[in-house]
Formats: structure tokens, sequence, C-alpha cells
């Protein structure tokens, strides 16, 4: 033994990490004392044997294919087994392995190897508590999307019984009229409400399930925000009107141009929900070569600041 090999046994003997050396076949040449700590075995126990032969049956094919890929390679790889110890039980353990050469002719392989089970465990704990979380969303889901389904049918016969008394209302001219009609359109307008908010549920469900529909256009992402101010925001029962600003001209994106739409009409109708001194709604558009800058502006008693971090929750 030269010095060079001997001054290597005497740091791989007090390694707290097992280090072994194989021939090229894999045959253990030299394991170092840690394996009794690692799996209760005896250095002597693995000497003439190969890794093969104490690990797990499900990885011993990836073992021979990783190993295959070293000798033919010579790159150095790192990879995870499972090895039988002593009491018969597996552990998990991650190899680091190389080549060494002498005179650049491969002639040994160096194995340096920890145990990672508690690693393994966290990992199988974190996997399985995602799997239960995806099931309870996915749970979760199915019951909205059911529920906001079912809704709809007793929305519309309400709505139509509401339409129905307002037409027998126009044909008797009862003496308190106006009054019923106000409670009437108070119905209507609560059902358009309820219907409002289960779209937005809906759309949330299936943000979070990943079965968003995606479909990006090319369209005027300015000509967009005018239709939707003249269709939706045009007529308002507090006699506010959005007032839209822009400033350059191009105003072309590459977007989902339903999705785009649904989120700008939220941000107005909340602008104007929450706007009580009669104020109109700001909206700017502003671009440049690179991006759109949209700003909306309301006038209302604004948002307290232990309040902000939960902007984000969903219905804060």
């Amino acid at each position: 033994m030269n010095k060079a090999e001997s001054l290597y046994r005497l740091l791989a003997d007090n390694a707290m990490h097992l280090v072994c050396l194989h021939d090229l076949s894999m045959t253990f040449q030299y394991v170092s004392p840690s394996i009794k700590a690692l799996t209760g075995f005896t250095p002597e126990q693995l000497i003439g044997k190969k890794p093969m032969d104490f690990a797990h049956p499900e990885d011993i094919g990836k073992m021979i294919t990783d190993f295959d890929d070293l000798v033919t390679n010579h790159q150095p790889n790192r990879n995870e087994y499972r090895y039988i110890s002593s009491t018969g039980e597996y552990n998990w353990l991650e190899t680091d392995a190389k080549i060494v050469f002498d005179n650049d002719v491969p002639i040994k392989i160096q194995t340096s190897t920890r145990d990672i089970s508690k690693r393994k465990e966290a990992e199988f704990a974190v996997k399985k508590t995602l799997q239960q979380e995806r099931k309870l969303n996915e749970l979760r889901t199915n019951l909205v999307s059911t529920i906001s389904h079912e809704f709809r049918t007793p929305l519309t016969t309400i709505r139509t019984s509401a339409e129905l008394i307002e037409m027998y209302l126009e044909s008797h001219n009862p003496r308190n009229e106006q009054q019923l009609k106000k409670q009437i359109n108070r119905i209507t307008d609560e059902i358009d409400r309820i219907v409002v908010l289960m779209n937005s549920v809906l759309t949330i469900s299936k943000d979070d399930s990943g079965k968003t529909t995606f479909a990006p256009i090319t369209f005027d992402f300015k000509a967009l925000a005018i239709a939707l101010v003249e269709t939706s925001f045009s007529d308002n029962i507090k006699n506010q009107k959005v007032d839209l600003h822009y400033e350059g001209d191009q105003f072309l994106i590459f977007a989902d141009k339903n999705l785009i739409e649904y989120a700008l009409f939220n941000l107005l109708n909340n602008a104007f929900k929450y706007s009580e001194n009669g104020r109109n709604i700001e909206m700017n558009l502003i671009s440049n070569k690179s991006e759109i800058c949209v700003e909306i502006i309301d006038f209302g008693i604004g948002i307290p600041e232990e309040d902000q971090p939960k902007l984000f929750n969903y219905f804060f």
C-alpha cells in the first residue's frame, strides 16, 4: 500500500459518511467503518460484494443504469437508493460516485454515501399532504360548481315571477304602483348581484383547479375599455360615470380578451360600489412601446392600513 493510499484510508476510516472504493464492476474493495452506523453491517460483510446485493429490488435496475452511465461517460453522478440494513429494514441513502484515474486510465470507482431517510420521510409527508390538499380542492371546486349551477334555476324562476308581477301592475295601475315597482326592481337587482357573485366564485374555482380557459388573441385594449364603459357603466343609478383618459397610441395586446374584460369589469364595478360621494370614476390608460398601464381611481374612504395585507384574500 503506497503512502497516498494509506492517507486516503486514514481519512476514510475517520469520515462520518460512508466512503467506499470499488473496481470497475462495482465490487466493494474498501468500505469505511462508518458502514456499521449506517446499515449495521461491518466492512468485511461487504468486501467482494456489490451495492446491488443490498439494494431494494425496485431500485436495482436504476442503480445498474446509473453505474453503467458512470463507467461509460466518466461523469460524476449523485443518486438516491434504498439499502437494506442488518435488521432487514430499508433506509434511503444518497451516493456520490466518480471514476478514479491513473494516468488518464480509469482504474476504480469511489463513492461517498450518507443517510437521507429523514429527508425522504419529510418529502413523502409533503407529497401526501399536497395530494390530500389537491383532493380537497377538487372536491370543493366540484361542490362550488354544482351549487352555483343549482342556484341558477330558482333564481331564474324568481326573476321571471318578478317580471310577471311588474307586467300585471302595468295593466292594473294600483295606487301603490311605484312602491311595488321599487321593490320588484330591488328583487331583480339582488338577483343580478347574486349571479355576478356566483360567476366570480366559478371563475376562482376554475382557476384553483387549473381549468380556466386561456385563449389569447391580439386585440385593442383601449377599444375594449371604451366598449365596456359604454355597455356596463353608462347608466349608473348614482349618475356617476367613468372619465376615461388615455396617453399614447399603441394599445394592441396579446391576451385572453374575456379574462381581461372580466378583470376590468370587476375593478370598475368595485370603484362604483365604494365611491359614495357622487364623483365620477377615473380610468387612465397609458401606453408606451413595451407596456400598458391601467389606473382606476375612485373616491371612496380607502382601505384601512391594517386591512391592506388581506387585499388578495378571496372575497375580502
